[in-house]
């Protein structure tokens, strides 16, 4: 993997690699991926997905996070954790539109951005 980072003429991102490692500076270092795609469900929530980012950041790896079959009230947790950070990239929040008895949320997208309403 390491080699794929160093000469990929495109951006490699880790994304299922990251679950449930528990070196995440070791991982990270030792593979310098451009991006990691973040799933807190899945990293074991948002105190493990927090120590990615810092790390990530640490190394000037580019970070984003995106949800993983998550309803409305678990993207709006998502969504305010995210707002937490600095973020430069497109986050991927959309799972929420699948569920048929999904809860009413307040949030909203529009033109592209997620919106309280």
């Amino acid at each position: 993997m390491r080699l794929l980072t160093d000469k990929s003429p495109i951006a490699i991102a880790l994304d299922e690699e990251l679950i449930g490692v528990e070196d995440k500076m070791t991982l990270l270092e030792s593979l310098r991926p451009q991006f990691i795609v973040l799933k807190p469900a899945l990293l074991g929530g948002f105190r493990q997905t927090a120590e990615w980012i810092s790390i990530a950041e640490t190394l000037g790896i580019a970070w984003w996070i995106t949800s993983y079959l998550e309803s409305n009230i678990g993207l709006n947790a998502i969504a305010q954790f995210v707002g937490n950070y600095e973020v430069t990239l497109h986050q991927g929040l959309g799972t929420g539109m699948l569920y048929e008895n999904n809860v009413e949320a307040r949030l909203r997208i529009v033109g592209g951005e997620l919106r309280l309403h």
